[in-house]
């Protein structure tokens, strides 16, 4: 018995794909409009974007007002769903990840990043930049880890297993996390972190913030983690309780 053809739309994107991936639309690079590609196949422009629909979905274009539609990665991208059963976990990744120490290096806080850690201005940490994997998947996230500077040693056990960097900091120097701050927010990505996460420079970005204080309030590590969007996101169940009031 033989299978049903593929809708047009399908097939044009399956081919678009193939071009992508071969090298002949590179990341940052724009397709050709939407009135080009309907004359080059011969079809509508209703079936091209349908097609377009399909390729964004599968992370490999964009498409934005004035600038048109980018080619942001050359395979399709599986998102990475972290299942949250309680919001402990909403500071850990899935233990199938893994990070991948790519620099070390001693900072003094300027001003942008005093605020952000938050520290005085000149105040010594140590930069840890790591990129964050699983098994056959794109790259997760890029995360700067900052530490203080006399705790550059942790840099040496990142990675070699799931261990969150908070829990070796707690087992290398008896740090334990009292006060622990997760920050949420948008941002884009700079070109030399877009192209280790494998999409175009500016792409949209989630970023996430997570601050470790110890009991007597010392901050003593901050991970700035930057995930491409599409890319990984939390799910949450919530269950209200009876008599609640709920804002909107």
């Amino acid at each position: 018995m033989s299978s049903l053809p593929l809708p047009r739309y399908r097939e044009i994107a399956d081919h678009i794909q193939g071009e992508i991936a071969s090298g002949k639309w590179p990341v940052g690079e724009k397709l050709a409009p939407e009135q080009a590609l309907a004359s080059q196949y011969d079809v509508s422009r209703f079936t091209i974007r349908e097609a377009m629909s399909r390729l964004e979905e599968s992370g490999l274009i964009s498409r934005q007002r004035r600038r048109g539609t980018v080619v942001t990665a050359t395979h399709p991208v599986e998102q990475m769903v972290q299942k949250l059963g309680s919001m402990d976990e909403l500071l850990q990744y899935a233990p199938q990840t893994r990070l991948k120490v790519l620099r070390t290096s001693v900072v003094e806080a300027d001003v942008a990043l005093a605020q952000m850690l938050p520290c005085s201005v000149g105040t010594r940490w140590t930069r840890i930049e790591t990129i964050r994997t699983e098994a056959r998947r794109s790259p997760v996230c890029w995360s700067d880890i900052y530490v203080p500077a006399e705790f550059c040693a942790v840099a040496e056990r990142i990675g070699k297993d799931a261990t969150p960097v908070f829990q070796i900091m707690e087992q290398t120097y008896g740090m334990l996390a009292a006060d622990i701050n997760a920050e949420l927010f948008a941002g884009s990505l700079s070109q030399r972190k877009a192209e280790a996460l494998e999409v175009a420079p500016g792409s949209p970005a989630l970023i996430i913030v997570r601050r470790y204080r110890d009991r007597g309030g010392r901050l003593f590590e901050v991970s700035v983690s930057e995930h491409p969007a599409g890319r990984f996101s939390y799910s949450v169940d919530l269950k209200r309780k009876e008599g609640s009031v709920v804002s909107s």
